[in-house]
């Protein structure tokens, strides 16, 4: 009878074993490294859940943040867009098909093909409550208010602009000693010198935020209405008041840059990554799905030591002792996609790289209805190229801009460690236990364009992780049974529970995993 995770049982000469299986994996937290040293527990796309969502998580509104702290006055004016509510959770689903083929007493092979079905259900709302924003959607960027809001945009700046010229003029002016109508200036050069700077410090501002006459600036501007709005309202009105002193009064009362009139709201996320202001080439982010045919697996087994010589009667049907040993190695072949770079949030079918496989279990029997599981196994995927969106993506890094390039990547080598337990009852059930541990290789990238100056191994790796895991398991055999010639097929049913217990190293899902197996045997033995 077998157990949870693998058994060096040889599969009989000319028999054939068919797997129908179903596997099951969901996380909704991640270990990530923490400050202290170590690694910690934490929600998914926590690292994205904050009550002012502002440029710690749209980088590329640091210009437009500086931007406003020049027209606000205000040095620690930070923007926001609300407060972003995040929740993660990633489910899987696999259904591999398996047929293994018995060549010798020793030998068999096996095919292994997968149906995999990812789901991303994370969620993501911004300003769900309405009311902790300070920045709305530019109002130059849309259909319906974008040529008045340029239109205003573009004569607040014309006027700024005639102000500096007139102003400028009237220094040069003043600078002869005969030119009349000059006290104020001359009282006070240094101060028009110094109002010219501010105005074009101001008018560059304003363009870079706002926009002009002609096209939008940021994605985001100050609520119509708003705090931040009225500051940059007195900034101009100051500069206004300020050129009057000097004799320039064509800046007309209470003029400013359109402010906007919209928030974005709980569905604000998915409008941001398909507007191009915000210059991200996203095709959809969160509660995606996709399906379809996996890695598939080749692999030869070979029985390298058996006390039972082979026997399969003899191990089920007789109380003896034992020790056997089975060494696989096969070939991956990477029929599934790559990582969909215009998905944050994708969650591949499969590595899609070609790998070798190596796996190594050894039974240590102890009676016939307990024994002892140890397992190794390899994976040792080859270089390939593929697109990536640089930088590499993280919790963290999701909504900043990104570059799509060519990159030869380098998978690390997964070992995985597995040691169980596994006890009978009968001729029909059994239950198992096991303890895993699991490591990543550090994965590689390297820049597909030779030019580049800046390379993309190390700063780009994924570091190596580890994940330790528990497992618990029942089954159901007719295989003893079935050789006494007393059931009419010899067939397995294998449950099994895995939870992760920690994990070090880099980012690694903390994921739960349920299988359900229905091993059917033909030309199995009988007594």
């Amino acid at each position: 009878m077998a157990g949870l995770g693998d058994d060096a049982i040889p599969l009989p000469k000319g028999s054939k074993r068919f797997l129908i299986s179903g596997l099951w994996n969901d996380w909704d937290a991640v270990y990530t490294p923490a400050a202290t040293g170590g690694s910690t527990r934490r929600p998914l796309l926590g690292a994205l859940a904050t009550s002012n969502a502002g440029v710690a998580i749209f980088p590329q509104l640091a210009s437009t943040e500086a931007g406003l702290r020049t027209l606000t006055g205000q040095s620690s004016f930070a923007l926001s867009l609300g407060a972003l509510d995040a929740t993660g959770e990633v489910r899987q689903s696999i259904a591999p098909l398996g047929v293994s083929l018995g060549l010798t007493r020793r030998l068999s092979l096996r095919l292994l093909v997968p149906y995999v079905e990812s789901r991303d259900v994370s969620q993501l709302l911004l300003n769900r409550v309405g009311s902790t924003a300070n920045v709305g959607m530019n109002p130059a960027y849309a259909a319906s208010t974008g040529v008045a809001a340029r239109s205003t945009n573009g004569a607040l700046l014309s006027q700024l602009d005639l102000a500096r010229t007139r102003l400028t003029a009237e220094i040069t002016r003043c600078a002869s000693t005969t030119a009349t109508g000059c006290d104020a200036i001359r009282a006070n050069v240094g101060a028009a010198q110094a109002l010219l700077i501010r105005a074009g410090a101001t008018r560059t501002a304003i363009a870079a935020v706002y926009g002009d006459a002609k096209a939008g600036g940021a994605p985001v501007v100050p609520i119509a209405n708003g705090s931040a709005q009225a500051a940059v309202r007195a900034t101009i009105a100051t500069l206004r008041t300020d050129f009057a002193t000097f004799g320039v009064t064509n800046i007309v009362e209470g003029a400013a840059p359109a402010g906007a009139s919209t928030i974005y709201g709980p569905g604000g996320i998915s409008r941001i990554v398909g507007d191009t202001a915000w210059k991200l080439s996203y095709g959809r982010v969160g509660n995606t799905r996709r399906a379809g045919i996996g890695d598939i697996d080749l692999t030869a087994s070979y029985l390298l030591f058996d006390s039972f010589q082979a026997d399969q009667v003899r191990r089920l049907l007789t109380p003896s002792r034992g020790v056997r040993s089975m060494l696989t190695a096969g070939w991956r072949f990477g029929t599934a996609g790559a990582d969909r770079t215009d998905d944050p949030f994708d969650v591949p079918i499969g590595d899609g790289a070609n790998a070798l496989l190596v796996r190594s279990t050894t039974d240590l029997v102890l009676s016939r209805s307990f024994w002892m599981s140890a397992t190794a196994r390899a994976v040792k995927p080859l270089s390939d190229e593929i697109a990536v969106a640089l930088p590499l993506r993280s919790d963290a890094n999701v909504f900043d801009t990104f570059a799509v390039r060519r990159a030869t990547r380098s998978l690390g080598t997964r070992v995985e460690l597995e040691v169980a337990p596994r006890w009978s009852f009968g001729q029909f059930f059994g239950i198992s236990a096991a303890y895993l541990v699991r490591r990543w290789g550090a994965d590689r990238y390297d820049d597909g364009d030779p030019a580049s100056s800046t390379p993309l191994r190390g700063d780009d790796a994924v570091p190596s992780r580890t994940m330790h895991a528990a497992a618990f398991g029942a089954s159901f055999s007719t295989l003893a049974s079935y050789m006494r010639g007393r059931s009419r097929f010899p067939a397995e049913v294998i449950y099994s529970h895995t939870i992760p217990v920690a994990g070090s190293g880099g980012t690694t899902p903390a994921s739960t995993s349920d299988r359900l197996e229905l091993r059917v045997y033909t030309g199995f033995p009988r007594r």
